[in-house]
């Protein structure tokens, strides 16, 4: 399509403001679309003290403003966020241009790819995480297995409620309450109000996702667990494109000139993650403090220290581990230094307590030759699963964990073999697939 079409690249968030897994791939992906000649724009609301356009990798970034937190206006009335005009005048500056959205939040979501629609551009929406899906985010269902994504506003609701902390029985009739009732309760701002409209936000979710199947011309699902989602809520198959996440093109360069240094006795682990109960790093730490000292491991974790309730579960981890001196805690790094940090480990462990859609991170240590130890939940079980390069582990089982750290360590010490890697999937891949979606859209 080189020459015939530029993308409008939307997301809720881009770097160098913001680096998530989200910001990560879409970075890779404008890259590498660059270098097949298809010039990429990318829209997203304005962060703390960014201009209205910018410049990042030889990359167009034009901003628009989003306000902190939503209005009664938009609450009672469903009506867009301030500063919702500017975001409609980029789109306008770009007539004709294949409109692709990869957020789906308030600052970036329904309205956004609603305004897309209706300006005449023709539009694509990749679902990155669960959150188009589940009111919690985790696609755990009530916590306890996976969920198959279906939105049912009862359930969803009642599911919702008890992650706030309420018992099953009173969740249970929160979700029962008449929609209408709930829906009026979601016009106030309270904790109250917001436990009364938990079958309103359910509805709310089913309606969301319903436009985008209707207003998106495909939607891309970047694991087999989000379209079999997509699916379940009904999506045809003739919109969907299964495309997985890949590793970039200057992570790759950057893991071949850090190679792996030799196996010492020590077994290296690496966690690399946000601080956050969904990680399920107390389950991993659990799992090494109950394997005896003398057995000659370590885990390093790495990750940003976050808000309140991030800093509150890193205390929590630092609490467990104590003076235990198998668990090391650094300062998170930038991806560009990752390679040169795996290099020093053996195994980065992922242990999640949700449904992962990738995670990258776990490409970027199969890129870097670690093995892989994740939870057997999502896309890490389709990443995992079968294939050399790593193992699966039951999801929030400390003595599965252990079992599976033992068995390593002890595999290690007898023929330092923890180098079964594949070659990963890359950008490159990735944009490849998107390129042949824009040429059948552009006709």
């Amino acid at each position: 399509m080189s020459g015939r079409r530029h993308l409008l690249q939307a997301s809720a968030w881009y770097p160098p403001y913001d680096l998530g897994g989200t910001e990560i791939y879409l970075q890779g992906l404008v890259g590498e679309l660059a270098e097949r000649g298809v010039e990429s724009v990318i829209v997203v609301p304005r962060p703390d003290g960014a201009p209205q356009r910018y410049r990042h990798e030889g990359a167009c970034v034009e901003t628009y403003p989003v306000s902190g937190a939503a209005t009664a206006h938009e609450l009672r009335r469903g009506a867009p966020h301030a500063g919702f005009e500017e975001f409609r005048t980029v789109l306008a500056r770009h007539s004709g241009a294949i409109y692709h959205q990869h957020s789906w939040t308030r600052g970036c979501g329904p309205q956004h790819l609603r305004a897309a629609h209706e300006l005449g551009l023709r539009t694509v929406v990749t679902v990155h995480v669960g959150g188009a899906f589940c009111l919690r985010g985790t696609m755990m269902l009530r916590g306890e297995g996976p969920c198959d994504g279906f939105i049912d506003e009862r359930r969803c609701a009642g599911c919702w409620a008890e992650s706030r902390g309420l018992p099953k029985p009173l969740a249970m009739r929160l979700a029962s309450l008449p929609l209408g009732a709930a829906r009026a309760a979601r016009r106030f701002a309270s904790p109250v109000a917001t436990a009364l409209s938990a079958r309103a936000l359910g509805a709310e979710k089913k309606r969301d996702l319903a436009e985008m199947i209707e207003r998106a011309d495909r939607i891309v699902a970047v694991c087999g667990w989000l379209r079999d989602a997509l699916v379940a809520n009904g999506a045809p198959e003739k919109k969907l494109v299964v495309s997985r996440q890949g590793v970039t093109r200057g992570f790759l360069a950057n893991a071949r000139a850090n190679p792996r240094r030799p196996r010492s006795g020590r077994l290296e682990l690496l966690y690399l993650g946000r601080w956050h109960w969904t990680k399920g790093v107390d389950v991993v730490v659990r799992a090494i403090a109950a394997l005896p000292r003398s057995l000659d491991l370590r885990l390093t974790m790495r990750g940003p220290e976050g808000g309140a309730e991030e800093r509150a579960y890193k205390a929590d981890i630092r609490a467990l581990v104590g003076d235990d001196p198998r668990f090391c805690f650094a300062d998170a790094a930038p991806n560009a230094r990752l390679p040169e940090i795996m290099a020093l480990h053996d195994c980065l462990v992922v242990p999640s307590l949700w449904l992962e859609t990738g995670p990258m991170v776990a490409l970027e240590a199969q890129a870097c030759g670690l093995f892989v130890l994740g939870s057997r939940l999502g896309g890490l079980a389709e990443l995992l699963d079968g294939r050399g390069g790593g193992e699966l582990v039951e999801a929030g089982s400390v003595e599965a964990w252990r079992d599976a750290i033992l068995r390593l360590a002890e595999r290690g010490a007898e023929n330092n073999v923890l180098r079964e890697t594949n070659e990963p999937r890359t950008m490159a891949a990735a944009a490849a697939d998107m390129i042949a979606l824009y040429d059948e859209l552009a006709g």
